[in-house]
């Protein structure tokens, strides 16, 4: 007995073996520790894929051009990740314009290792809510239409793209929502004739220097000598030799064109039906042949008759405003016939011979020349100094409008001209393309838009930054009463009276997007604003001392930046789209676009994915939570 207790007193007392005790309990702690790791991996990968497809399928659901029931869909994505019993909630909560879809599910994951401290089984959650909001939506889309978009088929290309665009942002759904303007761009950006007077813009009168009187070194109306040195037509009349000498041209005797050098090829007459001295009616008479008569004077008054009978819109040939020819080598020209004041001297006006005008295009056969001149009635003259015929409405933008997001201030008229050649195919003549190039406004008619885009033709220079300015003017709330403006024109529909709506709307999104294909040019302008060989000659080719710069390229650039910085200022949302650019202009885009994200550098057909990207998130689907 004494034995056992010696025994015990020393096992009780020896510290032998501690230490595999304690790293038996070391071990199973760290075990479970690990374990715990791997356990909390596993719920985290199975948390990861179920958020990942809650994400998807709400998405997918709250896209309002879903057309299958939006639980469904939610289900259906949960489904064949395999966990079909993992939701506990889908909900739909759907208005007019907008919809809602939100889920929540949990999967109950037995433990490996957890077990051991007692947890059984882990619980990974998983929610979504996903929106798509069509809120009130103010979108200026700015498209580049200068010469340059003629290389490589990029006009070809951007067209079905903007097209498309178009039929992205304005659907069924969006209607009475959103609005688009469409700001063609290429020197200058023409507002059109509606907004020209709104501006208070005054047309250049038709130029009277040399106007067919003497002023002492050259022949009188009608090469009469009798008033060689009449200075004007008062003058002129005083001289007995003379007769009343009231006008300063007699159409019967002269007429109104020069013979043309070669064979015509088209005319176009251009009427005007409301009295501001501007064309609003134009019809094309083409396929002359070889034997036609090269003198319009002959045709004139039958052609005019003809289309005058034909065309509703037109009361008589009194309306007729002028004429312009193509044919040959010559440049397309145009001549006055309505207040015409230089004889068969070619005239400032529109020389648009191709693409779509606003009447008829009828063949030479058609119409019986001689007989219709019967039906001819003389146009009155008009008072001094008429407005010439112009067939653009641009006004200048100067320096110090840059620093704001207003409308123009001024009314100065932008010069009738072209720097650079032209391509009269797909080009018609001038730096400020032609009121029927100009500004769309507050849009939500798709087919009309397409149809605008569709029929644009290029014009001469790079105005980057006047588009710009038109495209933000154009969401500024001040602008509200020049809307009011074109509502009561019948240029905006009445349930946009009131646009654009305030910066701060928290249910109103504002949007520029902007296409080039070029770097901004300097401002050209012509020292004459009147001188009618700007109608028919490039400034490049004439006197240095005919023209000047109004504006250097890097100042241009300045005032985009400008522009873009208020845009951004004010939580406009700027898209740029670089086509085909060099380095230099694509840098300018990318600066102007609110953030890397919203530039794109794009090449042929890449172009159309660019915006529809850019129609994707104007659309505005997101997830909320």
């Amino acid at each position: 007995m004494r034995v056992v207790h010696q025994t015990a007193r020393r096992f009780s007392a020896s510290d032998e073996g501690n230490l595999t005790v304690f790293s038996a309990l070391m071990i199973v702690l760290i075990l479970t520790i690990a374990g715990a790791a791997v356990d909390i991996m596993r719920s985290e990968a199975v948390r990861a894929r179920m958020q990942s497809t809650m994400d998807r399928a709400v998405l997918a659901a709250a896209d309002l051009d879903q057309q299958q029931d939006p639980e469904t869909v939610v289900r259906d994505y949960v489904a064949k990740l395999g966990v079909a019993n993992a939701l506990t909630n889908v909900s739909v909560a759907a208005g007019e314009n907008d919809r809602v879809v939100s889920a929540d599910g949990a999967v109950h994951l037995n433990t490996i290792f957890m077990r051991l401290a007692g947890v059984s089984q882990l619980h990974p959650v998983a929610q979504s809510t996903a929106e798509e909001r069509i809120a009130n939506v103010e979108v200026s889309l700015v498209l580049d239409i200068s010469g340059s978009m003629r290389w490589n088929q990029r006009m070809e290309r951007m067209k079905p793209a903007a097209q498309a665009f178009v039929d992205k942002v304005l659907t069924d759904k969006s209607k009475g929502i959103t609005t688009l303007n469409v700001i063609p761009f290429a020197g200058q950006v023409n507002p059109g004739d509606v907004m020209f007077d709104y501006f208070r813009g005054e047309r250049p009168k038709i130029k009277h220097d040399n106007n067919g009187w003497g002023n002492g070194d050259q022949d009188a109306p009608g090469g009469s000598l009798c008033n060689n040195g009449a200075e004007n037509e008062v003058e002129g009349s005083l001289d007995p030799s003379c007769t009343a000498g009231a006008l300063a041209y007699d159409p019967m005797n002269n007429g109104y064109f020069p013979p043309w050098p070669q064979a015509i090829s088209n005319v176009v007459l251009y009427f005007d039906t409301d009295g501001d001295d501007i064309f609003d009616r134009a019809h094309k008479i083409e396929s002359f042949p070889e034997d036609a008569p090269r003198d319009f004077d002959d045709l004139m008054q039958g052609a005019a008759a003809y289309v005058a009978q034909f065309d509703p819109n037109i009361t008589d040939t009194t309306q007729i405003l002028g004429v312009s020819i193509k044919g040959g080598q010559e440049k397309t020209q145009y001549f006055t016939i309505r207040g015409n004041y230089n004889g068969t001297g070619n005239d400032l006006g529109p020389t648009k011979n191709q693409g779509k005008i606003p009447g008829m295009t009828l063949n030479y056969t058609q119409v019986n020349y001689d007989y219709w001149a019967q039906f001819y009635t003389e146009p009155l003259e008009l008072a001094d100094e008429p407005r010439i015929n112009m067939p653009s409405s641009c006004v200048e933008i100067y320096d110090e409008e840059f620093a704001d997001t207003a409308m123009p201030l001024y009314d100065d008229y932008v010069p009738h001209f072209m720097y650079w050649d032209i391509a009269e195919e797909v080009m018609d003549w001038g730096w400020c393309p032609e009121d029927d190039t100009a500004i769309q406004y507050y849009s939500d008619d798709a087919a009309a838009l397409k149809d605008f885009i569709g029929n644009i033709r290029m014009h001469d220079g790079t105005g980057i930054q006047y588009g710009m300015k038109y495209a933000l003017a154009l969401l500024d709330p001040n602008t509200a009463d020049a809307v009011s403006h074109l509502v009561d024109a019948g240029l905006v529909a009445p349930e946009y009276r009131g646009r654009p709506l305030a910066w701060e709307d928290p249910e109103t999104e504002k949007y520029v997007v902007i296409m080039t294909d070029g770097k901004i040019t300097d401002q050209h302008r012509p020292i004459d604003p009147r001188d009618p060989e700007n109608g028919v000659t490039e400034l490049q080719f004439r006197d240095g001392a005919d023209r000047s710069i109004l504006s250097s390229q890097s100042n241009n650039v300045a005032n985009l930046f400008a522009q873009c910085d208020l845009a951004r200022q004010r939580g406009v949302v700027v898209f740029t789209i670089a086509f085909e650019t060099d380095q230099s202009a694509a840098d300018d885009m990318r600066a102007c676009a609110s953030s890397d994200s919203h530039f794109f550098r794009v090449e042929g057909e890449e172009i159309v994915e660019a915006f529809d990207t850019i129609a994707r998130q104007i659309n505005n689907l997101r997830l909320i939570q």
